[in-house]
């Protein structure tokens, strides 16, 4: 067939249906990536993954009629985020060099040494609970627009236990030795002001519903931990104590924790004009993890009086908790 009855060709991305416009590389990286949503395994029912899925994607308690009408807003895609973490990776290696190269730890304050021993080098264990929560959103989540957010997410949980775990071993003076190791460790397991934080985070690790995983990691747990992590414990605390790289170190991670911030408002405000029942649903998730959320935050936050040029660990938590409040407000009634 040829002439003015042939129908017009069709492009390999007809199936973004973006018209006579072609779509751009976002669209095209992030659009309609996962093979079985909803419910093309090709495996047989009765398997015990696909039942997985079925049970705590397809099943969960948030529906939406369109998920990848969800829109990352800082569009990223692969190619985008290693070009954007490359050029940070730099800045923050150019600061641990810094360190090496100008003994710049001698001229710590000892007390202050002691203080990120105690209670800044465990923290790569809550961090890492935070990369394996990011990373089963990332696994089960019905959208690959989803999917490649919380997996970036993972990366950029990664990064930052990676910095902890470096800083600890220059700190050390050496390689971190097996009793140093194991100190830390039951600093985590066993101190008073860890312990709501890791019940939290180990209770978090067992809500499969992907939404409910989704919520209690982005919503709930990381805006108060990465506040009082990257702002205020290794942010304002460490310049306060004459420490300003570690500040400037988690500067750089605290811009990840904006882009997590930001990618979660977005997918929260999809989620509740796409179907006016999902309020109810997050409104109920927050409720259910919110006080213990806030009694890890306060547990925590005690241990900032303890640097040798304090903080005032009420104010910090009170701050944190009106910014996290009057974020899910602002989300929870557009």
């Amino acid at each position: 067939m040829s002439g003015p009855d042939r129908p017009p060709g069709r492009k390999t991305y007809s199936r973004l249906e973006t018209g006579r416009r072609i779509p751009t590389e976002y669209e095209l990286m992030s659009t309609g990536l996962h093979y079985n949503h909803p419910r093309r395994f090709e495996l047989p029912a009765g398997n015990p993954v696909v039942d997985w899925y079925y049970r705590y994607r397809e099943g969960s308690a948030l529906q939406a009629q369109d998920w990848d009408r969800f829109t990352d807003p800082r569009h990223t895609t692969y190619r985008s985020y290693t070009q954007l973490q490359d050029g940070r990776e730099d800045v923050v290696d150019g600061l641990l060099r810094e360190i090496d190269d100008t003994a710049y730890d001698t001229r710590l304050d000892d007390e202050w040494i002691r203080f990120l021993d105690r209670w800044y080098s465990p923290l790569r264990f809550p961090v890492h609970g935070l990369q394996m929560l990011a990373a089963y959103v990332a696994q089960m989540a019905p959208s690959s627009r989803i999917t490649n957010c919380a997996s970036f997410q993972t990366g950029d949980e990664m990064r930052r236990i990676q910095r902890i775990a470096y800083r600890t071993v220059q700190l050390a003076g050496s390689p971190l030795n097996a009793e140093a190791a194991a100190r830390q460790r039951a600093t985590w397991e066993d101190a008073a002001a860890f312990q709501p934080l890791r019940e939290l985070i180990e209770r978090a690790l067992v809500a499969y519903d992907w939404g409910e995983s989704f919520i209690v990691t982005n919503a709930v747990i990381k805006p108060r931990i990465d506040r009082l992590v990257n702002q205020d414990i290794a942010g304002t605390l460490a310049t306060a104590n004459s420490d300003p790289i570690l500040s400037s170190i988690h500067f750089s991670l605290d811009e990840d924790a904006h882009w997590h911030r930001e990618w979660t408002a977005a997918l929260m405000r999809h989620i509740l004009e796409d179907n006016a029942a999902n309020a109810e649903v997050v409104s109920g998730w927050i409720e259910k993890w919110s006080p213990l959320a806030s009694e890890a935050l306060e547990a925590f936050a005690d241990v900032i009086a303890q640097a040798p040029v304090p903080s005032d660990p009420s104010a910090v938590a009170a701050r944190i908790t009106d910014e996290v409040s009057r974020e899910l407000s602002d989300v929870m009634q557009r």
